[in-house]
């Protein structure tokens, strides 16, 4: 198949949907399809232009994959859906529609963003030749913003109506999660005919790194034997990580040895530093290139999942991926009800306590670390359930059949046609 991707975010974006969609593209050239992508500038978890990228348009190749970079505004933080980031998937989606896409067989995009994935699917309504189209959802819009308290009741519902009619122009709809498939069809009434899930896998690097963990640990939590908390990933209002915070104040007050690490960047890691400061058992680190990244994870006792409480569906922390395959036992701090604990206990691969509740999440920590037996059955848990459920190949070739077939069947429908015309 000839396979356009449209997506806002992509590599060399180090989280959130960039390393699948990156991944998703390479897997596709190498099951033999013809794949480009356009893409917005690089900006995410930092929310700043940091490749420099200039001009309206920028043609490059990223491991293989032909990627056509178009120009858009960036908010200076991400607040969830709001002003700024519609007024950034506005531009993205105007630039669009405007971008030559030559005749693909078959348009594939990314949501977020959900107000681009609209522009691009109208556009490829009206394509000649009527391409199949799919959208592929990692979080949903309405959800996030009651979740998160960010707007009122009448903006979620908009969003929801935003939501069934975007998704609604796709002729197939790929979710990562069973209970977002529940939603998307019962919720926002999207046809369940066409809505289909094809779970994230574990991006995570397994070759050699070549980097040394135990000089990791001493660069995280300067003294190579202490006890290592990690968080990794974004640091953004649904993350809720003033908890992790607060965990290390009690730490440092209760003279715990356990340091608690965040890596990553994101638009609430400047008000966490300042959060922290002074904090003798909190420490931060950038966002880390893929062998350091892979060492982090592995330099850490226990990793750290958090949500601010409330938030439930809106989004499977992709985190947990990575998580799950690196071989540590994971504490998550979020909803009990919610789509993490869920993942988290399907896994197997950790306690799941309560949000927003920093003494607990201190004293599961130390548990852990006393524990290495409870954690290795944790942790052989999780390894397992990864090797099953979470293989980039099985997933990638699941995904490939899907668009495939929604390609064929529209082959199927149009050959009659076809032959009574002549």
């Amino acid at each position: 198949m000839k396979i356009l991707i449209v997506c806002l975010n992509y590599a060399p974006e180090p989280s959130g949907t960039a390393p699948y969609t990156a991944g998703l593209a390479q897997g596709l050239v190498d099951l033999g399809h013809e794949v480009r992508v356009i893409a917005g500038i690089p900006h995410y978890p930092s929310w700043t232009n940091y490749t420099g990228f200039t001009g309206r348009r920028r043609d490059e190749v990223v491991d293989g994959v032909p990627v056509t970079r178009l120009w858009h505004t960036i908010p200076s933080s991400d607040g969830g859906p709001g002003l700024g980031r519609a007024v950034m998937e506005l531009t993205f989606g105007v630039h669009t529609v405007l971008a030559r896409w030559g005749r693909p067989d078959l348009v594939l995009t990314v949501s977020p963003a959900l107000i681009s994935s609209g522009f691009a699917l109208v556009r490829a309504r009206m394509s000649p030749g009527r391409p199949r189209t799919a959208i592929w959802v990692q979080d949903m819009y309405s959800t996030g913003l009651a979740e998160l308290g960010s707007a009122g009741a009448v903006a979620a519902a908009a969003f929801k109506i935003l939501e069934r009619g975007v998704l609604g122009l796709a002729d197939g709809v790929s979710v990562i999660h069973e209970r977002f498939r529940r939603y998307v069809v019962q919720e926002v009434g999207v046809d369940g005919s066409k809505v289909v899930v094809n779970r994230n896998w574990a991006h995570l690097r397994t070759d050699p790194h070549g980097v040394d963990v135990r000089q990791m640990r001493a660069t995280l939590a300067g003294d190579p034997d202490r006890p290592i908390a990690l968080h990794a990933g974004n640091m953004g209002a649904k993350q809720g990580l003033e908890n992790v915070v607060e965990a290390a104040r009690l730490a440092q007050q209760q003279q715990s040895d356990v340091m608690f690490v965040l890596v990553g960047d994101g638009n609430q890691r400047a008000r966490l530093e300042e959060l922290g400061a002074g904090c003798a058992n909190l420490t931060f680190a950038p966002a880390l290139p893929d062998g350091e990244f892979r060492a982090a994870l592995e330099a850490a006792d226990v990793l750290l999942v958090n949500e601010k409480a409330g938030v439930k569906e809106m989004a499977v922390p992709s985190k947990l991926t990575s998580y799950f395959r690196v071989g540590r036992p994971v504490v998550a701090a979020t909803s009990d009800d919610g789509s993490c604990a869920d993942e988290v206990r399907a896994a197997d691969a950790g306690p799941v306590i309560p949000a927003g509740d920093p003494a607990l999440m201190l004293s599961t920590v130390e548990a852990l670390v006393a524990d290495p037996d409870g954690s290795r059955r944790y942790v052989e848990s999780a390894t397992a359930f990864a090797a099953a459920n979470l293989s980039a190949a099985s997933a990638i070739s699941g995904f490939s059949a899907w668009l495939q077939g929604l390609v064929e069947r529209r082959r199927a429908v149009t050959a009659p046609t076809l032959a009574d015309s002549h």
